[in-house]
């Protein structure tokens, strides 16, 4: 156990000080997964499984450079306490979205198109709970997916280079005027008094209480637009289980499902924090993912995508990506282009 807890120990060590060959390695090991598809027996699950881990390691990753680098975690929405109830659901959940593609067709194969099915059904009701108790016990009105976002390491890798230019004298007196100390048994992240904000703007309620002052502040509408963006799921695959998977009745009760949460936040956006509007935008652009859904992608997406890559094939050098394209978008339409999985 010593010994696994110092292998762990200097993989830390060596990801906080290497975001960048670590950035290289994780973007080469989600590569791989490509490759392994349509070469091996089972490749779609192995594809997924290596997917699936890739994306674990980037949130194991992303969870220890937070830690060691608490300076860009603030920064990217990652520095709550990981003692949090909310913080260990979104980590559940951020372990769902990554793993679920992979348990559907798991389940398949175990327990054919019935069990597969169930499973799906499971995952999203969990999901969507999981997703309401955050919205209920938390400042967040819009919340992200995954619900852990990825860190990015560009902001660090900018820190990193601004720290370098800094003469010896400059980083003594930052270090000796850093508003943070980190507890040593611990390892928590606290702000130290001369980083507390002026005395005007202190606030000296109690956590909840703030908590409550600040959801009572927030919209009904922008509340009501994330409850039914929350449900969209569950919606979706119960008209699928009356219409059928193939009905253009299922994709339209989706699509209005979409289009009314997305118009009830926009008339709300004057409210809206930057960051919430730009996953607002980010839920605009996958719209787009319709033109792949069934029915609309037999109808009209399927022959012209095979028409523009059988173009593309007689091409030498593009050869090499639209000939493996062709052969594993009908799986990748039969699984990732489902409402739940954007």
């Amino acid at each position: 156990m010593d010994k696994i807890k110092y292998i762990l120990k200097s993989y830390e060590t060596w990801v906080s000080k290497n975001p960048d060959t670590v950035g290289d390695f994780e973007t080469t090991a989600k590569w791989a997964s490509y490759f392994v598809a349509g070469r091996i027996t089972d490749s779609s699950v192995a594809t997924e499984l290596v997917y699936s881990l890739s994306n674990l390691l980037v949130m194991y990753n992303d969870r220890i450079i937070a830690k060691y680098r608490p300076e860009i975690a603030n920064t990217d929405c990652i520095a709550e306490s990981s003692s949090g109830a909310c913080y260990r659901l979104k980590v559940m959940l951020t372990t769902l979205e990554y793993c679920e593609v992979f348990i559907e067709i798991s389940a398949k194969k175990l327990f054919g198109v019935k069990g597969k099915w169930i499973m799906v059904a499971l995952l999203q009701c969990l999901k969507a709970v999981g997703r309401f108790f955050i919205l209920k016990h938390s400042t967040e009105r819009i919340i992200t997916s995954p619900a852990l976002p990825v860190l990015n390491r560009k902001k660090l890798t900018k820190k990193n280079n601004a720290a370098a230019a800094l003469t010896p004298t400059n980083q003594l007196t930052m270090d000796e005027h850093s508003v943070t100390i980190k507890l040593k048994r611990s390892g928590r992240i606290m702000r130290k008094v001369e980083g507390a904000p002026p005395l005007q703007y202190r606030s000296f309620k109690l956590k909840e209480e703030v908590l409550s002052v600040q959801q009572q502040q927030t919209p009904k509408g922008i509340l009501q637009a994330e409850y039914l963006y929350i449900a969209k799921p569950l919606i979706h695959l119960a008209s699928m289980g009356v219409f059928g998977e193939k009905s253009w009745k299922q994709l339209l009760v989706s699509l209005a499902v979409d289009l009314a949460s997305i118009k009830m936040y926009h008339n709300n956006r004057q409210h809206m924090s930057k960051e919430q509007q730009r996953i607002l935008s980010h839920r605009c652009l996958n719209l787009v993912m319709y033109l792949m859904r069934s029915p609309f992608y037999e109808r009209f997406t399927q022959s012209r995508l095979e028409g523009l890559l059988n173009v593309l094939g007689k091409i030498p050098i593009a050869k090499m990506v639209a000939g493996p394209l062709r052969d594993y978008i009908p799986h990748w339409q039969s699984m990732y282009f489902y409402i739940w999985s954007t």
